[in-house]
């Protein structure tokens, strides 16, 4: 039986996390068991609560909004003090499928260390307007002509990794705390030899609550890829 957790950092996402959970736990993959580790920035809309009320899910309540990827550097390490063989990150806010997670542990039983859930590989897409796909789509490519990394969406959050590569990223100082650390972390899964697949999903913008995406900090994504390359 392989040990999976799944690691969901949130922020005001309680109606939205009240839906994913039960899908998460109810996801019927052969030799594959699922727990959850939601790591809360002190929502005030109560998230934290709405989680504990669930068995086989942990939380993880931090003082303040100290941003994605701190945040799923607690998460990763929790997961893998657990035991975890295999640990999923995704988004909270419903964007992310999880009846693709089949799709993922399928790639990391032929031999994967990373798994990326991708917009941009046959199959994959998003229901943005053409204005965002192409922002998104030259950040994507900045990303792979700086970092050398052989994948086609860098900026995906919807990952699977297998603990043992995680264990090896996580020993390196990251410099970003939010939305840059995904190209981080997979830059380091890189460095590590790591093998990186891909599995196309349909990426569907959040329905309810707002995105924690901000402009500064898209400002920031090309100068962490040059001090990541660079360092």
């Amino acid at each position: 039986m392989m040990k999976t957790i799944v690691v969901i950092p949130t922020y005001n996402e309680k109606t939205n996390i009240k839906k994913l959970i039960p899908k998460i736990l109810s996801q019927k993959i052969p030799n594959t068991k699922f727990e959850i580790i939601i790591v809360d920035d002190n929502s005030p809309d109560g998230t934290a609560n709405e989680a504990r009320r669930f068995k086989n899910v942990s939380v993880i309540s931090r003082p303040a909004k100290l941003g994605l990827g701190s945040a799923y550097v607690m998460g990763f390490g929790e997961a893998i003090k657990k035991g975890a063989d295999t640990i999923f990150s995704m988004d909270a806010d419903l964007s992310h499928n999880f009846d693709y997670a089949k799709d993922f542990i399928e790639k990391i039983n032929e031999g994967a260390d990373v798994v990326i859930g991708s917009r941009y590989v046959k199959g994959g897409g998003t229901n943005w307007p053409t204005s965002r796909k192409i922002i998104s789509g030259g950040a994507n490519l900045l990303a792979r002509t700086i970092l050398g990394v052989p994948a086609k969406d860098l900026t995906s959050g919807y990952r699977c990794y297998k603990a043992s590569i995680l264990k090896k990223a996580l020993k390196n100082e990251f410099i970003s705390t939010s939305y840059s650390f995904l190209e981080e972390m997979i830059y380091y899964c890189h460095k590590e030899k790591a093998k990186i697949s891909e599995v196309p999903i349909f990426f569907k913008d959040r329905v309810s609550g707002k995105s924690k995406l901000r402009k500064m900090e898209i400002a920031k994504f090309p100068f962490t890829l040059l001090r990541l390359r660079f360092n």
